[in-house]
């Protein structure tokens, strides 16, 4: 794995730096009687950049899906915000319809090939399921209880798999992951991100950690998810994480681009960042919220 100049890095770690306390802001927000207002106005403004990242990539951004597609993902954005249409989420339907689309990019991966990747309505139904369905997940997340909570465990697991794969990718990393979809990603750096995503998830939800963060994770959630819990969804993060990153290095791949855009110095743009996120944000949902009632 290639290492980073110290200008790229500089930049990052500026990015970084600025970016932080927004994102640890909007999630601790509550603006009462909305709850968290704020959460869902960054989730939607992620959504809108992710998917105009995705059609200028796959070259439907002057097709007459462009705005049809914008507002298809901000409506399901806001219908996973209002708490009265939790029933239509968790529904048996909904839940048999996400597993089939997860299905369906994981098989993608799994053939190292988009399917049909120049029919431009095509593309834009998948952008618009890949985007605006999996980022509306957040929101539920967010709105299950210690949902704050369960936002920053989120983000501080796939944050320890996304390091520590790194690290592990440039020290000893040999053997390459998917060369035909991201040359850069080992086998040693996968198992070391997989390890770490399993080993945080433990420390959050046990409480070892608690008071180094901005929110006592460990403090709410031990009593509901528990430490057997933990490592499941450790697991699951691992695996569905960097699913996630290769899945976008695919599309990145079939469309010959570098970076999904360059609005985030040092980083690319919001998909690079959000791709590990992605495809678990439907699963770690539903396991959540059969255990936290």
């Amino acid at each position: 794995m290639s290492r980073i100049s110290p200008k790229k890095l500089l930049q990052r770690s500026i990015t970084i730096l600025l970016l932080a306390p927004l994102i640890v802001g909007v999630i601790l927000f509550d603006m009462q009687p909305y709850g968290a207002l704020p959460f869902l106005v960054f989730i939607i403004s992620i959504t809108v950049m992710s998917l105009n990242e995705y059609f200028h990539m796959s070259h439907t951004d002057n097709e007459p899906f462009f705005l049809t597609g914008h507002v298809l993902c901000v409506g399901l954005v806001l219908l996973a915000f209002f708490r009265e249409a939790a029933p239509f989420w968790n529904s048996g339907i909904i839940k048999i319809v996400t597993g089939l689309i997860l299905v369906f990019f994981l098989t993608e991966l799994n053939l190292k090939k988009m399917f049909k990747p120049s029919n431009k309505l095509y593309v834009s139904i998948k952008g618009v399921l890949y985007i605006g369905w999996f980022y509306s997940y957040f929101i539920l997340i967010r709105n299950l209880k210690y949902g704050k909570e369960l936002i920053f465990y989120v983000m501080f697991t796939i944050w320890s798999l996304d390091i520590m794969a790194y690290l592990v990718g440039m020290t000893i990393g040999k053997h390459r992951l998917s060369p035909e979809i991201s040359p850069k990603k080992s086998i040693e750096g996968a198992i070391g991100g997989f390890v770490a995503a399993i080993v945080m998830s433990f420390l959050l939800i046990s409480g070892y950690v608690h008071q180094f963060l901005p929110s006592k994770i460990g403090y709410y959630l031990s009593a509901h998810v528990g430490i057997g819990h933990s490592i499941i969804l450790g697991a699951i993060i691992g695996l569905l994480g960097q699913s996630g990153d290769l899945y976008e290095s695919l599309i990145k791949r079939t469309y010959k681009v570098k970076d999904s855009s360059n609005i985030l110095p040092g980083h690319g743009g919001i998909m690079d960042r959000a791709d590990s996120f992605i495809l678990l944000a439907p699963v770690v949902y539903y396991y959540l919220a059969a255990l936290i009632v």
